[in-house]
């Protein structure tokens, strides 16, 4: 499966989103970061975020505002609103597809077969080698990637206020399931090339390695007979919502109401991809990733609900994507037996989420927790996160952040992050970086006031 795992996991979802890989199940759907702000702290925005965050994380929060529009000139528009989030071995898979590590197998086992030499055999066993490299860097690991592209713009007034954004999340997760018997034919493949490298005769090597040779007495191609498969699985999710939010007083005590209603169009991608399934190029492969796109246009909802107590502290209860939500993909004819193949699913799942924080002009502490495990899109494992994020602003300009976001299902690594923002007369810029285990994450945006 050089080729299985180089072509199959990750081309297609290139292909399939149109942007980074967006593929393999082994992510479920998370809560979500959509902005620098929250990557940077942690992800714990339902409490504590901003009235330009409320519309991604909890819509209640627009209306956190005492001074009407003209006044406050709190008015956000962020354009560009990027972030990207990715495994290492996401990265290591990439960088196996850009090296075509299965074409330069093959072309050396052909150089060889049509010319034996020392030097072509050391050219087989060194490309054997890199091809083996690269699955061990992928093998059984998580291959996954959460973007979000997109703008937003947000009105906050007395008590109230109201938000529109549109952007596209592109989210996908698997596990690239390498044969040991894969990895033990490539070393019999480095192993007797490197004998035959190194001066030892032909004969002797094939009769040790009977199992490479062919009927002919030439060396057989191993990219079409490896084994290892995954099951691939993706949604683009392309979003156009306005938020809108009321505050009530009791006295010390506030509480804020916000629904943000939504329009959806969702591409699902599902497959089952093999070796066999993807023989011949890299874009043949996309291109049969891409022929199990669904495409769905559907209405959905977030639901917030925020409190203030004394002033400084809050709590927040939201609901995102409140109506779940399955959808169908198109799978082609087995490609060897002719028989039709069942159609796969992919289920977007609404996720509950609660937030508690301390919010003070230069300084801002909270905590979000997700109150269940998050429903996988496939057949991937699930995900609870805890978030915990921190502000301190520096002279009404400078915006020093950090954060530590969990999974409590233990099966991910836990992830330190950080980032500033800045605000330049009406310019505005946030920047965010988090790493943990094998991931990593970045985030940028720029906007400005009105």
């Amino acid at each position: 499966m050089p080729s299985a795992s180089r072509i199959n996991l990750l081309p297609y979802s290139f292909a399939a989103l149109g942007l980074t890989l967006a593929s393999m199940p082994s992510m479920a759907i998370s809560y979500g970061i959509y902005d620098s702000r929250a990557l940077a702290m942690g992800g714990s925005a339902t409490a504590i975020g901003s009235h330009a965050q409320a519309a991604f994380y909890n819509p209640a929060l627009l209306a956190f505002h005492d001074k009407e529009e003209e006044e406050g000139r709190d008015g956000r528009v962020y354009l560009p609103n990027i972030v990207l989030q990715v495994s290492d071995a996401t990265e290591a898979a990439i960088n196996a597809i850009d090296d075509d590590l299965d074409t330069q197998l093959s072309g050396a086992i052909n150089r060889f077969n049509a010319a034996p030499s020392l030097d072509s055999a050391g050219q087989v066993a060194s490309s054997a080698q890199d091809l083996s490299d690269a699955l061990d860097d992928i093998a059984n690991q998580e291959l996954n990637i959460d973007s979000f592209i997109g703008f937003n713009i947000s009105e906050p007034s007395n008590r109230e206020g109201g938000a529109f954004y549109f952007g596209a999340r592109l989210i996908g997760g698997g596990l690239a399931n390498v044969s040991e018997a894969d990895s033990a034919l490539l070393k019999d493949y480095i192993e007797s090339m490197n004998k035959v490298a190194a001066g030892v005769d032909p004969a002797t090597v094939a009769a040790e390695y009977p199992q490479l040779i062919n009927t002919n007495g030439q060396l057989i191609d191993p990219t079409r007979t490896l084994t290892s498969n995954a099951d691939i699985s993706a949604l683009a999710i392309s979003e156009w919502g306005m938020a809108m939010a009321k505050q009530f007083e009791w006295g010390d005590y506030g509480l804020a109401v916000g629904i943000t209603p939504k329009l959806m169009r969702v591409d699902a991608f599902r497959d089952t991809a093999d070796f066999n399934d993807s023989l011949g190029s890299a874009d043949e492969g996309i291109d049969k990733f891409s022929d199990t796109q669904a495409t769905h246009i559907t209405l959905n909802a977030d639901f917030g609900l925020a409190a203030t107590i004394k002033e400084h502290y809050r709590v927040s209860l939201t609901l995102k994507d409140a109506f779940e939500k399955s959808f169908t993909t198109t799978q082609a004819p087995d490609p060897l037996t002719g028989e039709e193949a069942p159609e796969l699913g992919v289920t977007l799942s609404s996720r509950a989420r609660l937030g508690v924080g301390y919010v003070a002009e230069t300084f801002s502490v909270g905590v979000d927790y997700d109150l269940h495990e998050a429903t996988p899109m496939a057949n991937e494992a699930g995900t609870q996160e805890l978030s915990v994020g921190a502000e301190y602003v520096l002279f009404d300009a400078l915006a020093l952040r950090a954060g530590y976001r969990q999974d409590k299902t233990g099966l991910r690594d836990n992830l330190i992050s950080g980032g500033v923002g800045y605000q330049w007369r009406r310019f505005v810029m946030d920047i965010a970086y988090a790493s943990g285990g094998n991931y990593r994450g970045g985030g940028l945006q720029l906007g400005w006031t009105f």
